[in-house]
């Protein structure tokens, strides 16, 4: 199972606290704002987007699962903020 994680930049503060977490997954733009990078991963991936999206001060990630059942599961884990 993989997971893409998206920023709703409306919401996005560029705290930096999600490239702080995984700077290989998140970094900030020239606007200061968080951008997720490309990546495939399996589990570990996904729970890391987890807990960063948890951690989201302002619930601005959403993680999507990909793969095999991961239908029930699409834009079921989004950041509480």
């Amino acid at each position: 199972m993989s997971a893409s994680a998206r920023i709703d930049r409306t919401l996005c503060l560029g705290t930096g606290l999600c490239e702080s977490m995984a700077q290989d997954l998140f970094l900030l733009d020239d606007e200061g704002l968080a951008v997720p990078l490309p990546g495939d991963g399996g589990d570990e991936r996904t729970e890391l987007l987890r807990s960063i999206a948890d951690c989201c001060p302002t619930g601005a990630i959403t993680v999507t699962e990909k793969g095999p059942g991961a239908a029930a599961r699409e834009n079921a884990h989004e950041s509480k903020g």
